[in-house]
């Protein structure tokens, strides 16, 4: 049976377009997501992950007196594509592109750059003009650099609260990028069970510290 199809504009085909770059719950899988593939007529098939299920969605397409449509199923994923999950995604974007930024000097990651400012901009929640300051790999890693070189040269703290500290001030960059609150308020991700004990017995103390001061 032939889907029933729905209009989409050429704005909406280029936003899904950026956003299924950097989405990490909706994946192409042999065509691109363009107006190419609208005037030729191909079918799109996107890869859903949810939890550990892979789901396998496949989009009719067709271009008819400088229109485009897609199958009309298409409608119920296309907010999520590219609003859903605004904050978790941007964060594991920008997350992403600071540590490969830090971990290799000598790409300029213009490309990547470009394509998770386009991506962020979906938002309409940041200026690009900070955005391409923000995430400048020159000073992601003349800032990270300085971090790690006032860190490692207290001697008043041991390797795991050296490594712990270094990880937490970045975390602290990559949250002011994303510009969400509730992420000041969580751990990096990537801490070891040494730096989670560590961190467990610095908050244990600040705890014990306000209740004696209350």
């Amino acid at each position: 049976m032939a889907d029933e199809f729905v209009e989409i504009s050429k704005e909406d085909i280029e936003n899904v377009e950026n956003a299924l770059k950097v989405n990490a719950d909706y994946k192409l899988q042999n065509t691109k997501f363009n107006i190419n593939t609208f005037e030729k007529g191909q079918d799109i098939v996107i890869i859903q992950y949810v939890a550990n299920v892979e789901n396998e969605l496949v989009f009719q397409t067709k271009e008819e007196n400088g229109k485009y449509y897609i199958s009309e199923t298409f409608s119920l994923f296309l907010d999520n594509i590219v609003n859903g999950n605004v904050s978790r995604d941007v964060f594991q974007s920008v997350f992403k592109y600071f540590h490969d930024v830090i971990d290799d000097a000598e790409n300029d990651f213009e490309e990547e750059k470009a394509e998770l400012i386009n991506f962020m901009l979906l938002t309409e929640e940041y200026e690009e003009e900070k955005l391409n300051v923000d995430l400048d790999p020159a000073k992601i890693r003349k800032d990270y650099q300085e971090d790690h070189d006032r860190i490692y040269g207290d001697d008043s703290l041991n390797r795991v609260q050296k490594s712990l500290a270094l990880k937490e001030l970045l975390h602290m960059s990559i949250c002011q990028v994303v510009n969400d609150i509730d992420l000041f308020f969580t751990r990096p991700y990537d801490l070891t069970p040494e730096e989670n004990a560590e961190k467990n017995r610095q908050e244990k103390i600040a705890l014990e510290n306000e209740v004696q001061l209350g």
